[in-house]
């Protein structure tokens, strides 16, 4: 497990070193314990994370990432880090401190400045906790240079640029689809003890396959309640794939002890990242608590290929191009929409993640396929057409790869068992029909928020 904080301070401050140890206890789950300090004129620099290389004139460089996964050669030279997934990197050298962010997006990074500190962290929560309050987000394909006399400065180096239409056979494409798929999960290292966040749809089964292909010790890990759709569909696709499936099962008393915990873990109440993020971040603690480092997570088909009932509905009144724009801009903001969410609900239990479907090249494979390809209103299942035929042609059982599921908190229960928890635990909201305190949830969710977040 990985993690990095910074600050970067005047020498005189006196405060520094009791700043970046309440700074790396708050994410302190993610295990980054060494420490590093560089001196330049009149400023201090000093960074808690991973092992560092040290460069000529005591340069420092620091890559955090995941350690079940292979990489490239590591070099500090910006092109080679950003074809590097899911890392962010500091360098600290003679013009000051150089933050950058690989262009999948799925690691995150932080900043904030109050009076003459400048701070970063892989966490919001390592900010708040030294009492900075308003943040910024590296964005995917950034870098961020902050100089040793106060100096910002942020460029892009990198932007997932759209792709223009396919205009290759099937055939081809599909092959593209494969090899570029394997090639992303071909960086899971043998020896990386791994859990699958598994539904029993055809994103987690696909994942649960090509995984099982590599790492020697695989487990599949689902959070579901007792009369969700993912109790039949996991079990039947976890038996057919012949992978043991561990199961963590919600109750109202289970969802009103971790709300707390979850929404400070995530860092926001919204009521729907609440949802998704549940099942997740409870899978994720039973992984850990199976010795597990890291969790496979099956995010991005839906919408690289139009998984949701509103795709279908743009193909069928918009047509081919406004359903290939809409997946253009949700795959651009996807890291902010799902992947910060998720990995942080994962990581708080010690264990790192791993978003295979996010790699480049299959992403820009994904969003060159014309729509036609993956919706088709005359077909059962409608939407992923052509991922579900990848599966398939990867080892995915055909009725499992066929198999129509909703979202992730419909799927699981966790959308109906917080409105229920809340009404079991919250006062005056027994006496309420469930449609009346289904639009009070939202107030419950940023009350609790509020004795930890910050108003």
């Amino acid at each position: 497990m990985a993690g990095i904080a910074g600050i970067l301070v005047p020498s005189s401050d006196e405060n520094s070193d009791f700043l970046l140890q309440k700074m790396s206890e708050t994410i302190r789950h993610r295990k980054c314990s060494t420490y590093h300090t560089l001196n330049r004129n009149d400023f201090r620099c000093l960074i808690v994370g991973g092992p560092a290389m040290e460069g000529p004139d005591d340069e420092i460089f620091i890559l955090d990432k995941n350690p079940d996964l292979d990489f490239a050669e590591e070099t500090d030279d910006v092109t080679s880090i950003l074809e590097i997934f899911g890392a962010v990197t500091a360098i600290i050298d003679d013009q000051g401190v150089n933050l950058i962010r690989t262009l999948d997006g799925t690691r995150a990074l932080y900043y904030g400045i109050k009076d003459d500190i400048f701070v970063f962290s892989s966490e919001r929560k390592a900010l708040w906790a030294i009492d900075i309050k308003q943040t910024e987000v590296l964005e995917p394909g950034q870098g961020l240079t902050r100089t040793w006399d106060g100096q910002q400065k942020v460029e892009r180096f990198a932007t997932l640029e759209k792709p223009p239409i396919t205009q290759v056979s099937r055939e081809e494409i599909l092959e593209a689809l494969r090899s570029t798929l394997e090639a992303s999960f071909e960086q899971l290292r043998r020896n990386a003890k791994c859990a699958v966040l598994f539904s029993g749809g055809v994103d987690s089964s696909l994942a649960a396959v090509l995984s099982a292909k590599r790492s020697e010790d695989i487990i599949l890990v689902t959070t579901r309640t007792e009369k969700s759709h993912d109790k039949t569909a996991a079990a039947n696709a976890a038996a057919q794939l012949g992978l043991p499936l561990y199961t963590v099962e919600l109750s109202s008393e289970i969802v009103w002890k971790t709300l707390p915990e979850l929404i400070y873990t995530i860092e926001t109440s919204n009521q729907m990242d609440v949802e998704i993020a549940l099942p997740f971040y409870l899978a994720a603690k039973k992984a850990a608590e199976e010795g597990c480092t890291t969790i496979i997570s099956g995010q991005g088909p839906d919408e690289l290929f139009a998984g949701y009932a509103k795709h279908v509905k743009t193909f069928s009144e918009g047509g081919t191009r406004a359903l290939e724009e809409q997946l253009w801009q949700e795959v651009s903001i996807t890291h902010e929409a799902n992947i910060d969410r998720d990995a942080k609900a994962i990581a708080a239990h010690g264990v790192e993640s791993f978003f295979p479907y996010l790699d480049q090249l299959f992403v820009r494979t994904a969003l060159s396929i014309p729509a036609v390809w993956k919706v088709n209103p005359d077909m059962e299942p409608q939407r992923k057409v052509i991922f579900r035929e990848l599966a398939q042609s990867m080892g995915v059982p055909k009725d499992v790869a066929l198999t129509p599921k909703s979202a992730t908190q419909y799927s699981s229960g966790s959308a109906k068992l917080i409105l229920t928890s809340i009404m079991e635990n919250v006062e005056d909201f027994g006496a309420l029909s469930k449609k009346r305190a289904a639009r009070r949830v939202q107030g419950v969710l940023d009350a609790i928020a509020s004795e930890k977040l910050p108003v």
